[in-house]
């Protein structure tokens, strides 16, 4: 047809870059027998099977590197999540426990993860498969099951990182009161066994407890803290989330100062520790040991 027709296919108008031009409603039928209808140029633009849970995007071997939507990617991609389409609603158990279980990785992507890709571009596909993040779904199945699938044409494993985000959320949560009970009790001077402590430092600005360096660390941290030349009697101390003392060390040194930990003395996971300078609490602050 010409350049004002329904279809045309072909270059139009000259430009090359052209292939197909469509006007319109359009139906195709794919082998499956589903039907997608596409509208363009109409007042709502829209491409969508005619049934639905009735189609895909995409293969296991003719994957899609990239999805772009309006304005920022995954702008406009949404799961139905209205109460309205749900039953059986019902809290997310020990979500804590499970993340704790989850090992986070960097990796890199192996090149023949690129298959059935024109050649000239595999170079740069490996490339950007550099550096990604994400678990291992065999390792996930172990403890979150519902969150890994099975393709039976690819043979490989995959993960809904969608559905993680919830039990993240929760977790986070969790983790959070047993941050503000123990630091409740850590200002009360409950959980300074050993110590008789005040609340607060008469001399506030004499002595420092810094953040530990790096944060979260695996091998080894540093903390930093800084002591007043009349200070009698220093002590760090660090606690698990549960408010256990499992760690003192007696400061000499006084000014700036600092005490390196060693990854390899504790279990993986969160901490908090402070600083006890004549009695007083001078400071307390989390840090967290990875893997």
């Amino acid at each position: 047809m010409d350049s004002n027709g329904d279809v045309g296919i072909g270059p139009i108008s000259g430009d090359p870059a052209n292939k197909l031009h469509v006007r319109g409603d359009i139906q195709f039928d794919v082998l499956s027998g589903c039907k997608f209808h596409f509208t363009l140029y109409g007042t709502s633009p829209n491409l969508k099977p005619s049934w639905s849970n009735s189609a895909r995007i995409g293969l296991y071997n003719n994957k899609m590197y990239y999805i772009y939507s309006n304005h920022v990617w995954y702008d406009n991609l949404y799961d139905m999540s209205d109460i309205r389409i749900k039953e059986n609603i019902r809290s997310i158990d020990s979500p804590l426990a499970a993340i704790r279980q989850v090992r986070g990785i960097q990796y890199d992507l192996k090149r023949e993860y690129f298959t059935n890709t024109q050649e000239e571009k595999i170079d740069e596909l490996v490339e950007e498969g550099k550096n990604k993040y994400g678990v291992v779904a065999q390792e996930l199945m172990e403890v979150l099951p519902d969150l890994v699938v099975y393709n039976e044409e690819a043979k490989l494993y995959g993960v809904n990182y969608v559905e993680m985000i919830p039990i993240l959320v929760e977790a986070i949560k969790e983790q959070q009161v047993q941050i503000e009970e123990l630091q409740a009790a850590i200002g009360s001077g409950e959980a300074l066994k050993g110590a008789a402590v005040n609340a607060t430092s008469p001399d506030p600005e004499s002595s420092t407890l810094f953040q530990n360096a790096p944060n979260p660390f695996t091998e080894e941290t540093t903390i930093n803290y800084s002591l007043g030349e009349m200070v009698g009697s220093a002590t760090l101390f660090i606690y698990d989330m549960s408010g256990k003392q499992l760690r003192s060390y007696n400061l000499h040194e006084r000014g700036d100062s600092q005490i390196n930990i060693i990854g390899g003395e504790l279990d993986a996971g969160m901490y908090m520790y402070s600083l006890v300078a004549d009695g007083y609490l001078i400071g307390t602050k989390q840090m967290l040991l990875t893997d």
